[in-house]
């Protein structure tokens, strides 16, 4: 099972073969994170303003665990095409599940952190489009049943390498609620990572101004579990 943490770390920009109509579901392989039997960690922060908060995350046994300071907080993500979970340190299901809070003072849940929607079967590839003067591959995901806030994603492939560049999560309303855009990536041993996304979050009566602004930023690596 491959397990993503794209938004967060690892996601290795890594070119995507050329086809005149490509598999969606191939393409969004590029977008994910290595297999969860390899074990990880990171660390980084997501900053919201004046507001920052740490995390460690560690990858191993299928599954993703943050560790967040300032409060102390832990997830773990345990993520399906046809269910995902959020846990505490007990192993008991958090009542929010992947619509919970990560930090005090960010709009950024467990979904968004994790990417939940990526593992959605329901994959549409509506063609290319420009991204920022690049090509991009577009993809339309839904989810199997409800259970997320977002009824619609769209995702924005570079048609070159693979890499995530745009997101956009759409309620059940057709209306925009988040969007994720990669800033900036960084060299880690040899390979391409995230090191900085901005997520923005929008009102449903207001698609072109977000109400809130939220970074994830990547620090680097830790010594292996």
């Amino acid at each position: 099972m491959l397990c993503v943490a794209a938004l967060l770390l690892l996601t290795p920009f890594r070119g995507v073969a050329a086809a005149a109509d490509p598999d969606p579901q191939e393409l969004l392989k590029v977008a994910r994170m290595a297999s969860t039997s390899s074990e990880a960690a990171v660390r980084g922060h997501i900053r919201a303003g004046t507001a920052k908060s740490s995390f460690l995350l560690r990858v191993g046994d299928g599954k993703l665990r943050f560790a967040f300071d300032r409060p102390e907080r832990f997830f773990e993500v345990r993520l399906g095409e046809e269910s995902s979970g959020v846990y505490d340190n007990r192993g008991r299901p958090l009542k929010k599940g992947m619509q919970e809070p990560v930090a005090v003072g960010t709009d950024v849940t467990v979904e968004d952190l994790s990417l939940g929607f990526l593992y959605w079967p329901d994959a549409r590839l509506l063609g290319k489009e420009n991204v920022r003067g690049r090509g991009a591959w577009k993809i339309e995901l839904r989810p199997g049943k409800r259970g997320s806030e977002f009824a619609v994603v769209r995702v924005w492939l570079d048609e070159a390498s693979g890499a995530l560049l745009r997101i956009e999560g759409f309620d059940w309303q057709g209306k925009l609620l988040r969007r994720f855009e990669v800033v900036s990536g960084q060299r880690i041993d040899g390979q391409w990572m995230l090191k900085q996304m901005r997520i923005e979050k929008f009102s449903p009566e207001n698609s072109s101004r977000p109400t809130g602004r939220s970074y994830l930023e990547i620090l680097g690596k830790e010594a292996a579990l």
